[in-house]
């Protein structure tokens, strides 16, 4: 092996008959790599052994300096004044001594190999010798095995071993998939305390409360004669509030266990009195009558994601049916030298309501302070187009990093069709419009080429209709296109359909009763001696199946950098709008309106909702109560 030595001369003197160096630095380095192999040879061959580890009925000679090198546990027991400081045999009992040997040989060559079978024993022999790699690469792969089979096994497991995001992991798999797990074995097996823990919390993930109810009865039937004296403990955690009345007279009161039971017959006689006097009730038990997670249903919102934002955080999600808002995370990190916004991302919500944004300008700058003006950007100092991927995390309110799309591009398109995620056109590095066609598979986290566009199109809309994807307008260069084109993924096959009337880019599109709706963006005015770019105000349907366009209601103002989205049957369209002051002063507000289809026109729902910029604009179902809700005087008052 060729090693690689950096000499450095500190001292340099000259003579008429030599060069004299008076020190010499070397940094090899190979030396940590050859150093460890050296050992690792030495622990093979049992050369200079100086400790025996056993466990169980197998020994392991190593040397101390690499154990204690390794192990925070190992150092303080070779160099404290403890007992086995001085003895050449150590037994270190209940851990498994396949493990053991898997950690020792860690420390001399830093590889180990996790696998299902062994991640639970490694951690727990890494939490022992308190090596926090292996301790927390089994943690994270252990997130990755969790299952309704052993997700309450793991969670304890996690709790022992101070595991925390193990733990959380494990309990949160637990909640959301309560009705499965309650029937599993590990269910069934729990000690009253950790079944009386599982049935408290908020966050189980059922549409009634009778699931609770059958999970404890469950619980005490497969092994009534022991588990019967708990009832009247744990019956109390059922939320009764919660239950229909009916339910309780037929099923709860009439159980042979229950009634058996004295502070049962007391819990439902005071049910009875609470229902008949609820503000008069005095009785001895409370009744919960919070709702769990899964009856809490998710509310259509919409989402301002990127953009440039001079006064974060700013409102991004929008409940346009309440006018409530709130403050989901951006998916821009904090960078060292500085922040940065994400101008013009692409963002889709599949069929199964995961968001995903990606791609967009990085635009960094220096401080996120007030800028001096409200149109003023002199602080931003670089601009980069970049390929990021995020899924956002609603549970967390936080953005996860998924695999980067294969090119990095900005202004352009995403669209979801049966599990497949589909990125179209846009602006790649140095502005250079593109016609790829790339494809994400959710299942396998991967991107993939497909193929070409028939032609560039920059600032382009999509729909998903009937198993197709539709593709319409944009730009390129400074001239708007009125295309429309169905994509047909299976085939790769394209087809070329009636344009829209009106050219327009930086617009919204979707499918409402069999029709493409397409509202407001933008179109190049040559009407001066600069080519300005002008916002529109015209909404334009488009018959799929007749294949033709007729005008709708316009706008009541001029939008651009549009999302329109259908929700409860009616079309919302969020956009920006500009106020010109004056010839060099402009404000620029983000306003919201609902497409009336009875009356076909517009009702403004907001006129000033935030002042984010160059967003992408979707509609997802939200859990709410997961973000921070803004105080809005003249909503919530």
């Amino acid at each position: 092996m060729a090693t690689s030595l950096d000499m450095k001369a500190d001292t340099v003197s000259t003579s008429s008959s030599a060069l004299t160096i008076d020190v010499m630095t070397i940094d090899n380095d190979e030396h940590q790599h050859t150093l460890l192999e050296a050992m690792k040879s030495m622990y093979d061959e049992r050369q200079l052994i100086d400790v025996t580890i056993c466990v169980q009925d197998k020994k392991f000679p190593c040397h101390r300096n690499v154990l204690a090198a390794t192990s925070p546990y190992f150092r303080a027991m070779f160099t404290m004044d403890l007992n086995e400081s001085k003895q050449e045999t150590v037994t270190i009992f209940e851990v498994d001594a396949n493990s053991v040997q898997q950690v020792i040989e860690y420390a001399y060559t830093g590889r180990l190999e996790i696998t299902k079978h062994n991640a639970q024993n490694l951690l727990a022999v890494a939490s022992l010798f308190q090596i926090i790699p292996i301790h927390n690469a089994c943690a994270k792969f252990m997130e990755t095995q969790l299952d309704i089979s052993n997700c309450i096994g793991i969670h304890y497991f996690a709790q022992i071993h101070n595991c925390d995001d193990l733990r959380n992991k494990a309990k949160e798999h637990i909640e959301k998939n309560f009705s499965e797990v309650s029937q599993g074995e590990e269910y069934l097996s729990l000690t009253m305390e950790k079944v009386s823990e599982i049935l408290s919390s908020n966050e189980l993930n059922v549409e009634k409360e009778e699931v609770v109810f059958e999970a404890l009865l469950k619980w005490v039937q497969h092994d009534s004669h022991a588990r019967s004296q708990y009832i009247g403990d744990l019956l109390p955690l059922v939320r009764f509030g919660l239950l229909n009345s009916k339910f309780v007279q037929d099923t709860v009161a009439s159980n042979k266990t229950i009634i058996q039971c004295e502070k049962c017959k007391k819990l439902l006689e005071d049910i009875k009195e609470f229902e008949a006097n609820p503000e008069t009730y005095q009785g001895d038990n409370t009744f919960n009558v919070i709702l769990r997670s899964g009856m809490i249903k998710p509310e259509h919102c919409l989402l301002l994601i990127g953009g440039v934002d001079q006064n974060r955080p700013s409102i991004n999600c929008y409940n346009p049916l309440t006018r409530e808002a709130y403050f989901m995370a951006d998916f821009q990190d904090v960078c060292k030298m500085g922040y940065y916004d994400v101008e013009d991302p692409a963002c889709v919500v599949t069929e199964d309501n995961q968001i995903y944004i990606a791609g967009g300008n990085y635009i960094y700058h220096e401080s996120c302070g007030e800028s001096q003006s409200e149109d003023s950007f002199e602080e931003y100092e670089e601009e980069t187009v970049r390929k990021d991927f995020f899924q956002y995390d609603n549970d967390h309110d936080a953005w996860v990093s998924r695999a980067p799309m294969l090119f990095p591009k900005s202004n352009f398109a995403l669209a979801c069709l049966e599990g497949k995620i589909y990125c179209f056109g846009g602006l790649t590095v140095n502005q250079h419009p593109t016609e790829i066609i790339e494809r994400y598979d959710v299942t396998l986290n991967r991107w993939n080429y497909v193929g070409m566009m028939p032609t560039t199109l920059v600032d382009l809309s999509t729909v998903v209709y009937n198993g197709q994807i539709y593709i319409l307008g944009g730009r390129t260069g400074v001239g708007a296109h009125n295309v429309v084109m169905r994509y047909d993924p299976r085939r790769c096959e394209w087809t070329s359909l009636a344009g829209m009337p009106t050219p327009r880019f930086n617009f919204g599109a979707c499918v409402l009763n069999d029709e493409i709706y397409v509202a407001g963006g933008q179109i190049y005015s040559h009407s001066s001696h600069t080519i300005n770019r002008e916002a529109l105000k015209s909404l334009e349907i488009y018959n799929i199946e007749n294949n033709q366009w007729r005008q709708g209601p316009e706008l009541p103002e001029d939008m651009y950098n549009v999302g329109l989205a259908q929700i409860s049957g009616s079309v919302f369209a969020c956009g920006t709008t500009e106020y010109h002051r004056s010839a060099y002063r402009i404000y620029r507000y983000n306003v919201v309106y609902r497409l009336d289809m009875n009356k076909n026109e517009w009702d403004q729902i907001e006129n000033d909702l935030c002042d984010i910029r160059d967003f992408a604009c979707v509609v997802a179902k939200m859990h709410t109560r997961k973000l921070s809700q803004v105080f809005r005087p003249e909503v919530d008052t």
